[in-house]
């Protein structure tokens, strides 16, 4: 296992599998959220496959750059760290979180010959519209005004996940929000923001694609967001699991039983 940070100080953890694989599995994660959010479900994958977990710019130990971030950066941010670690060539699988979600289908609209894309996992993805990007906007705001994110982590844990999220589960929930800094917080939430500048034809996500939504999630719910990228995409799975919106942390074994079947 290799943790460290790429030339822009982004931090990254290589675990190369033990067997001979030419597949990478690359875990992008949400807002607020960390690396870590995957981190179960990817050891217990790179027995079989190499694995590449990111913190985006801005997120938990990598460096923000900028004082506003776009899906375009991030996305650069993969496609550079996966070459600077010449990995381009491998047979690679995008994962992403919630506004990950967002980023991957980004990355295989208007990138996909960059990298050599072979299947996608979207988890609790989110799908821009005007009422999603205010709401990052107003939560810009507030945090210009209280330039704190102690209430988010109070709040979040209880009101971002299922009936059955147990209070440990929670606590790790907190704990990664409260592993952000403010800037960098706001930086990613204009990079939500930025989804409304691009245009989201899902039928031009070529590769197939998992979609793991939770029953019981208010920021990525099934209607008016997972729904309309699921009628978009052209070759998709779907698996629905009794939980909220922070999935790999409220059921692990549930999404590593789902991203097993499906790569």
């Amino acid at each position: 296992m290799i943790a460290a940070f790429t030339s822009t100080n982004q931090f990254y953890t290589l675990i190369k599998s033990p067997v001979p694989t030419s597949t990478l599995l690359v875990f992008l994660h949400g807002l607020g959220s960390s690396q870590n959010f995957y981190y179960s479900i990817a050891t217990a994958l790179s027995s079989t496959h190499n694995v590449l977990l990111l913190d985006h710019e801005g997120a938990n130990q990598s460096k923000l750059n900028r004082p506003k971030l776009t899906l375009e950066d991030l996305s650069q941010n993969v496609i550079s760290t996966i070459h600077e670690l010449q990995l381009q060539d491998s047979k690679i699988v995008l994962i992403g979180h919630s506004m990950s979600g967002m980023l991957v289908n980004y990355i295989n609209i208007f990138h996909s010959t960059k990298l050599n894309i072979i299947k996608n996992v979207l988890i609790g993805p989110v799908h821009p519209t005007a009422k999603l990007t205010q709401i990052f906007l107003d939560r810009i705001q507030a945090l210009n005004v209280k330039p704190s994110l102690i209430d988010f982590s109070n709040n979040i844990p209880n009101a971002a996940t299922g009936d059955k999220c147990s209070g440990f589960r929670k606590s790790y929930i907190r704990q990664l929000l409260q592993s952000q800094t403010v800037e960098g917080y706001i930086a990613n939430c204009h990079a939500i923001a930025s989804g409304m500048d691009y245009d989201f034809d899902y039928s031009k996500v070529e590769k197939p694609v998992l979609i793991i939504y939770g029953k019981q999630d208010m920021t990525s719910p099934w209607t008016g967001c997972v729904e309309e990228i699921a009628n978009g995409l052209t070759n998709k799975s779907l698996v629905e699991l009794d939980v909220g919106h922070w999935i790999a942390i409220e059921d692990d074994e549930a999404v590593l039983k789902a991203i097993k079947e499906f790569i």
